[in-house]
């Protein structure tokens, strides 16, 4: 009973549309779909498609539901005449201005934009991140040149090479931010030469190739011997 009462309590004090989560979920679906049908489709046209659907699919259909309530308790306690419809119609439309200005409106100004305005600066703020990773991974070497420099600056140092395990490729993920899976099986390859594919032979040699690239621009001609020998290696392999 309890519970039925809170519920009602917040339906008719207009409680649920201006839920932080509902609102920051309804937000992200219709920028999703939006966006799927529109490629360009932006944050601020997804505000404007919310704020008329807080209107028309919120407040003024929670203000009819509540008409409708009141019309059918007054149906149940006496008899109305088809005379009662204009007044009650007048009555409806007036009794409407009057909330938008003393409830709905304040709900709409001062807490649902608000809320709208601070999902929108996460969206954005998230977004931005996302875009700057995706900048960073497409100027980032690939997982087989980063694993052979790895290789070579170990070597250079005189750090035992780390063994292929999930405990070092959790380190190097968490060094370049490359997929674990891919730096294990990277690593794996430095010990095999001889197992792996023509592909795969393929690939090691452009990360070969990169990691020299990188290494002359260091100008640290200890690390190109470094390098001649796994190429050597490969090559015999």
């Amino acid at each position: 009973m309890k519970d039925l009462v809170k519920k009602a309590t917040a339906f008719v004090l207009f409680e649920s549309p201006i839920d932080f989560q509902l609102i920051s979920l309804h937000f992200i679906r219709t920028q999703s779909r939006c966006k799927a049908q529109f490629s360009h489709w932006s944050f601020a046209a997804t505000r404007k498609k919310l704020m008329v659907e807080f209107w028309f699919r919120g407040i003024f259909l929670h203000f009819l539901i509540l008409i409708i309530l009141a019309v059918a308790a007054l149906l149940l306690l006496q008899r109305v005449s088809i005379n009662w419809i204009a007044p009650l119609f007048v009555s409806a439309i007036s009794t409407f201005f009057m909330l938008s200005i003393i409830h709905y409106g304040p709900i709409f100004y001062g807490d649902y934009l608000p809320k709208l305005a601070t999902i929108i600066a996460e969206q954005e703020k998230l977004t931005t991140q996302e875009d700057e990773i995706k900048k960073c991974k497409r100027t980032q070497y690939s997982i087989p040149a980063l694993t052979i420099i790895f290789y070579v600056w170990s070597k250079l140092a005189q750090i035992p090479m780390v063994s292929v395990n999930d405990h070092s490729a959790l380190l190097l993920n968490q060094l370049y931010g490359s997929d674990k899976d891919k730096l294990k099986q990277n690593l794996s390859r430095l010990y095999k030469f001889s197992s792996l594919s023509p592909k795969e032979k393929a690939e090691m040699q452009k990360g070969i190739n990169t990691a020299r690239s990188f290494f002359q621009e260091l100008q640290h001609p200890p690390a190109e011997l470094l390098l001649d020998e796994l190429e050597i290696k490969l090559q015999k392999s």
